[in-house]
Order: C-alpha cells, then structure tokens, then sequence
C-alpha cells in the first residue's frame, strides 16, 4: 500500500520533487500536491488555510510531508507605499498590473538593481516605457556582479532605455489616489504611474512557525531536509539549511533531487549548493558563481574587451578554480561552474582557461 505524502506547495520546487519521485520510487507515495490557486504548476501559493482546517473543511492525512511554500516580496515600509498603483514583482497578478499600465508614454519606476528588479525593468522597457531603476547600492547586482562587470550591465541597460541611477535611496511614494511620483531622500522627485517593488524575497515560512516547527529566517532543516518535526521536510525559498536561505531556482532543484532520493530509500544528504547565477536580457548574457571577489590568497585572471563587450575574471586559489564572474560572453558557463564544484585542479590548463574549454582542453 502506498504511503500519503502531501506536499505543501505547487511551484517549481515541488514539481521537480514529484518528478524526481516518479523517476525513483513510482507507486511508494500517494502523492497530494495542495496550491491555493486554481492554476496547475504555479509559483505563488498560499496554503494555510489547509493545515488550519478553514478551506472547504477536507483534512489530509500523511505519512510525510514537505513544506515547499516559497517565498514572498519583500515590500519597503515607505510612506504612500500602500497608495494604488504600487506593486511587488513576484507573480502573475503583479504582470498583470504592470500589463495593463505599461506602454508607450507610461513612466515607470522600478525600486531595486537585483535579477528581478533587471528583469522587471526591462521587460517594461520594451514595451516602450520610460523607465527609471532605482537602486541603494554602487552598483548593479552588487551581490554576483564585480564593479567591472556591474559598470557594463549599467551600459547595457541604458542603450536599451531604463535610466538607472545608483546609490539612490528611496524615501517614499507620492501621490493623491494613487501613486503619481517616487521621492528620493536626495530630494529628486521621480514622476511614476506605476512603482514597482523588487527588492527581495523573504522565504513563506508562517505555516511551519504556526505548526511549532523550529523557523528562523526559513523552515529550518538539517542535512536531510528534516525540520524538527520527524518525516516533515522543507526544500526551496522556504528553508534555511546551515543558515543559508537560497532564493535561487536550482539550489531548489538540488533539494528536491536529494530528498526525492531519501525518500527513495537512498542514505544520501544535502550538503549545501554553489550560488551561480544567469543573466539573459536581450543579448546580455551576464553569469556569476562561487568566491568572485576573490579574497586572502587568491588569484584573478581578467580578460575584458570592451569593444566587443566582453569581460572575463576567474578566481583561482590554491590550483583550483573558486569564483567566475562573465559578460557578454557565457558560453563556457557550465563548464566553468563545474570546475568549481568538482573542486579539480586547473594547474594544466591554467594559461588557456580564460579562453574558455575548446582552447584550454585541446592545449591540456
């Protein structure tokens, strides 16, 4: 007889678990996938209406469970920032909204210089918005990107019509019935028909904390993605293993592989993931991994042609690859990215590694 699972969750990092459990243990789990929303396989869910017993009054017995909530926007507490006409980026209703008020002539103003508030700002471009990116820090995507790197993303993006202004903190949202401008503690005013929020995400984690399971920032878990509650287990935006919360596609993915194999009966554990990271906007391809900014000890090979819009650095410490950061150029990501995880030495393909696999492996 099979064995109930519910899986709490129906975004990307629960769908790959089922998969990988069809794959490994077809027949083993009744799986129940429960999502609020009637749409199959979407990100964004709400499910404590289930575990409180106050949807249509149906309970779900299980054996096991998974906690795959996800996450939420992150939406600064400014002044008029609760006006109509200001949004998060993190679903299909904030597309929507954006839809239906981008366009050509529409002034836009986009709060935040991460991947989403990039991606946010130039989807809405296109569509022939006047946008304007608003970001805290020196540079763009300060958390994978180098100050070289960065400097052309800015370029970039300018040449396909987001203004980007830098160190620039947001100080609140003007506006009578809605939001009509984005104020700067500088004192510049912003005109906006729409302002839009990507500034981060904080993992969806309330379910867990209201159960009595051990939370911090996310549902906390160990090396077998067990919380503190025996056979419930959390993987994706919503759990915090070692500390680290990843707000990243494929550590979710490696999660959900991993625990689909302990629940497939295999003794193996989750050891954490690489933070990489890929940029695709347009004929911008930008990839960052592992220790970019280097550090004590480490090397950096840089090879950068602005012509071309290139730029290459590669981090090396003790004859290993650790840290990459591309732009323009990505073609050569995944192997790069192996080379860091594997951990191999690189000593005989030092001189030609920056050149990318077809050049370094045909001289090694």
């Amino acid at each position: 007889m099979s064995e109930p699972l519910v899986v709490i969750g129906n975004g990307m990092a629960a769908a790959r678990l089922v998969d990988e459990l069809a794959a490994r243990a077809l027949g083993r789990y009744a799986i129940a996938v429960v999502g609020e929303e009637p749409r199959l396989a979407y990100n964004r869910v709400l499910l404590s209406s289930l575990l409180a017993n106050e949807a249509d009054g149906r309970t779900l017995g299980f054996s096991k469970l998974v906690f795959a909530t996800g996450s939420r926007p992150l939406m600064l507490p400014l002044p008029g920032g609760d006006l109509p006409g200001v949004i998060g980026f993190r679903d299909l209703g904030d597309v929507d909204a954006m839809a239906g008020i981008s366009g050509p002539g529409r002034r836009i103003v986009v709060i935040g210089g991460g991947l989403l508030g990039i991606e946010a700002a130039y989807g809405l471009a296109k569509s022939g918005a006047r946008v304007t990116l608003i970001h805290l820090m020196d540079r763009l995507m300060e958390r994978q990107l180098d100050a070289p790197a960065a400097a052309m993303l800015r370029q970039a993006l300018e040449e396909r019509g987001v203004r980007v202004l830098l160190e620039a903190q947001t100080q609140g949202v003007l506006g009578h019935d809605r939001a009509e401008s984005v104020q700067l503690a500088d004192g510049r005013v912003i005109p906006a028909d729409l302002v839009v929020m990507a500034v981060g995400i904080r993992p969806n984690a309330e379910l867990a904390r209201g159960a009595g399971i051990a939370v911090e920032r996310g549902v906390v878990v160990d090396d077998h993605l067990e919380t503190s509650a025996a056979g419930v287990h959390a993987i994706g935006e919503c759990a915090q293993h070692r500390g680290q919360c990843y707000g990243l596609v494929e550590p979710g993915y490696e999660q959900a592989r991993v625990l689909a194999r302990r629940l497939a009966g295999e003794a193996v554990a989750y050891p954490g993931s690489l933070l990489s990271t890929n940029l695709k906007v347009s004929g911008v391809n930008v990839f960052s991994a592992g220790a970019y900014l280097g550090g004590d000890g480490a090397e950096e090979i840089i090879l950068s042609d602005p012509g071309l819009r290139t730029y290459k650095k590669l981090v090396i410490a003790d004859g290993r690859l650790i840290g990459a950061v591309l732009f323009g150029d990505t073609a050569d990501a995944l192997w790069y990215l192996d080379l860091i995880r594997s951990g191999e030495t690189i000593e005989r393909i030092r001189d030609d590694l920056v050149f990318g696999r077809a050049l370094a492996m045909q001289a090694a």
